[in-house]
C-alpha cells in the first residue's frame, strides 16, 4: 500500500511528492497512536484480528479509488491501513515476545522478524512493478487491491484458526516469575533463622 498508492498518487493523479506525502500523514499518526494503548496491555489476538479486517476493507476501498475520487476518500482508505498498520505492529511485536521466551532467542526470533518484513517488501515492489509496468493506471491499482483483498482474507482466516492466541485478545506473552522467600540468617555465627 505505501508503495503503490504513492506512486499511483504522484504519477496518477499529478500529484507532487509533498502532497502525496500530507495525504499519507494520518495514515502514520494514526497508526502510532494505536501501538501504544494496545502495546501497554500486552495484547495479541484482537489486534492481529483487527488489523487483518482493517486490510481488507482498506483493500476494498482501493477498488473504488480513481483520478477523480475526492481527496476525503482517499484519506479514507489510507486511514484504514494507518488501523491495520498499529495494530499489526504491536500485536505481532508482542506475540514475537509471547513465542521467544528464553532470552537468547530473542535476537533469532527479532531476524526472523525482519527478514519476513523484508521480503514482504520485496514482494510488493515486484507486485508494483508488475502491475505498474510501462504506466501508473487505475486499472493496476486495482489489480493490487485484488490481490491484498487474497491476502487480508487469507491473513484473517489464519489469524481466526490460531489457537495458540489463546483468550479474547490476550497474549501468551509469559510473566516474570515471583522471587522465592528463602530462610533468612540470625545474628551472625548463630545459624539460627530469623
Amino acid at each position: 500500500m505505501l508503495y503503490g498508492i504513492t506512486q499511483w498518487l504522484q504519477a496518477g493523479r499529478a500529484l507532487s511528492a509533498e502532497q502525496a506525502s500530507l495525504l499519507l500523514l494520518p495514515l502514520t499518526l494514526l497508526s502510532a497512536v494505536l501501538v501504544r494503548p494496545i502495546s501497554r496491555r500486552n495484547l495479541v489476538r484482537g489486534p492481529l484480528i483487527v488489523s487483518a479486517v482493517s486490510c481488507l476493507a482498506a483493500s476494498a476501498g482501493v477498488l473504488f479509488l480513481a483520478r477523480g475520487s475526492p481527496i476525503a476518500g482517499i484519506v479514507a482508505v489510507t486511514l484504514l491501513f494507518g488501523v491495520a498498520l498499529g495494530t499489526a505492529a504491536s500485536g505481532n511485536q508482542t506475540a514475537l515476545y509471547g513465542q521467544a521466551s528464553a532470552a537468547d532467542q530473542i535476537g533469532t526470533a527479532s531476524g526472523l522478524f525482519r527478514t519476513f518484513g523484508y521480503i514482504g517488501s520485496i514482494a510488493s515492489s515486484a507486485l508494483i512493478s508488475i502491475t505498474f509496468r510501462t504506466s501508473v493506471t487505475d486499472h493496476g491499482l486495482h489489480v493490487i487491491a485484488v490481490i491484498m483483498i487474497a491476502v487480508s482474507a487469507v491473513t484473517l482466516l489464519m489469524t481466526l484458526a490460531d489457537r495458540r492466541l489463546r483468550g479474547p485478545g490476550r497474549s501468551r506473552v509469559p510473566r516474570p516469575p515471583l522471587p522465592r522467600p528463602g530462610p533468612r540468617n540470625g545474628p551472625a555465627g548463630s545459624g539460627t533463622p530469623r
